[in-house]
Order: structure tokens, then C-alpha cells, then sequence
């Protein structure tokens, strides 16, 4: 994708597309994050919604993931605004016995439906392969999680099986991503 620009700097953008800024979470947006997270709406695919505690601790782990990894999950802001449209980004995960790099996706319910999601896992698909060299990514989704799954086709993964994670049942979608 030559319409992407990597970053450098802290709080400035990982990664900007036509329509979105990516940048790293601060404590800043603990406010924004608890307040999605919190919504039952919002966390339907989910076991239930989230507390503030845990979504510090969300930012936390993330804020340690960049040290470690110099990735994470990373905001996701639309270039015309400031403010939290949602979240994307790759970890690293045990998964059937195997190191795997899971991307991952959840956009604010005000910003469904507009291609956010997709726009912002294909940056980071680009990321994944063009500034961390990695060859293979997964998203663990919920078998009735449509949505999540055209993404994930969007973007190029592929089903590819189905996978106890976590304790919850969920298709595993991957390709190989070609540096």
C-alpha cells in the first residue's frame, strides 16, 4: 500500500490512511476506551462489557506490548477529528501450540458500517508485513460474528479452521502476508 506513511514518534500516527490516523494508546484515553468498552451494545461479541479496570489494564498491556514488541493495538482516530473511533492492531498469541500473530479489530458503534474496520486492519496488515517483517497474521472470530468476517475476507485472510481459544469457540482466519 503505497498511500500509507510510517511514523516514528510516540503519539504521533503509526500509520495514516485516506481516512485514519493510527497512533499508539496513552492513559489519555482511558476515558474514551471504558466508555466503549462498557456499552453492552458495543460488547455483544463479547463475554460481557468491560470495566474501567479493565480497560486500564487493557492500556497497560498494550503500553507494555510497544516496549516489547514495538507493537500493540493502536488507536484508531479519523483524520478529520480527534477522538477514539476504535482500535486495531497485531499481538503475539499461543494459539493450538503454535506462536501466531493475531490482528485484531473493534470500531466504535457511531463509526459501524463505513469501512473503518476494514480500512484500518489493511493498514495494519501492511505494518505487520512492511515494518515488523511478519509472515502470517490470524483473527480469532466468533463463527456468527459476520461482520468481523467480511473484514477479515477483505483484507485477504482466509478461513482456515475452527480453534478452542481462551475458552471460547472461534474461527481462525490467516494468510501469509508477502514482505
Amino acid at each position: 500500500m503505497k498511500s500509507l506513511q510510517p511514523a516514528v514518534r510516540a503519539r504521533a500516527p503509526i500509520v495514516v490512511t485516506e481516512r485514519l490516523r493510527l497512533r499508539e494508546f496513552s492513559r489519555d484515553d482511558l476515558d474514551e476506551l471504558a466508555a466503549m468498552v462498557a456499552d453492552e451494545q458495543q460488547m455483544s461479541f463479547y463475554e460481557r462489557p468491560k470495566t474501567r479496570a479493565e480497560a486500564s489494564t487493557w492500556i497497560d498491556r498494550n503500553l507494555e506490548l510497544y516496549e516489547r514488541c514495538g507493537f500493540g493495538f493502536w488507536a484508531i482516530e479519523p483524520s478529520e477529528a480527534a477522538g477514539l473511533a476504535g482500535y486495531c492492531g497485531i499481538r503475539p498469541v499461543e494459539l493450538d501450540d503454535a506462536s501466531e500473530t493475531e490482528i485484531g479489530w473493534h470500531v466504535h458503534k457511531r463509526k459501524w458500517n463505513q469501512g473503518i474496520a476494514s480500512e484500518a486492519a489493511a493498514a495494519v496488515t501492511w505494518l505487520a508485513s512492511e515494518r515488523f517483517g511478519i509472515g502470517r497474521v490470524v483473527a480469532l472470530i466468533p463463527p456468527d460474528h459476520l461482520a468481523s468476517r467480511r473484514v477479515a475476507e477483505k483484507i485477504g485472510l482466509r478461513e482456515e479452521r475452527g480453534t478452542l481459544f481462551e475458552g471460547e469457540q472461534l474461527v481462525v482466519y490467516a494468510t501469509p502476508l508477502v514482505p
